[in-house]
């Protein structure tokens, strides 16, 4: 299976892979074409148990993705301990951190439209790479409505 997404704005390109990780088989290779080196996705595949390779070809960045031996159903959801530490909350704010520290804001968020994070596995890697700001423009929300 083969993925070009190096057309795509943020966070299209993460959840275009999910959903594409979702029906890969065992014995199966994802192959994505992206602009950028899917830095923030790395680290979640491995945790998840995928294996990858990463190259740098004409093109773009070429991402091959498999499964392994130690692979995650993807119906698993993490779960995350929430931080007893106060913090701001901004447009700044990445929608990771606020999800780890308060997690009830997941019902909030998806109320709001951020439907993504319905999904077990985008929530495993998507707001890692998110701000609420960014996620508000994603969504054309007004001012009033993110307040």
């Amino acid at each position: 299976m083969r993925l070009d997404v190096r057309d795509l704005e943020p966070p299209q390109p993460m959840i275009k892979i999910v959903q594409a990780l979702e029906k890969l088989q065992k014995g199966e290779v994802l192959e994505v074409l992206g602009s950028r080196p899917f830095v923030h996705l790395l680290p979640k595949l491995s945790e998840m148990g995928y294996e990858y390779e990463l190259k740098e070809t004409e093109e773009g960045f070429l991402l091959r993705i498999w499964r392994s031996d130690k692979t995650e159903p993807l119906e698993k959801e993490e779960v995350a301990c929430a931080k007893e530490l106060e913090f701001e909350i901004t447009e700044e704010t990445n929608v990771g951190e606020l999800l780890k520290r308060v997690p009830e804001a997941l019902d909030v968020l998806i109320k709001y439209g951020f439907t993504p994070l319905k999904n077990p596995i985008l929530r495993k890697i998507l707001p890692h790479t998110v701000t609420l700001g960014q996620a508000k423009r994603i969504r054309r929300m007004s001012d009033e409505k993110f307040l």
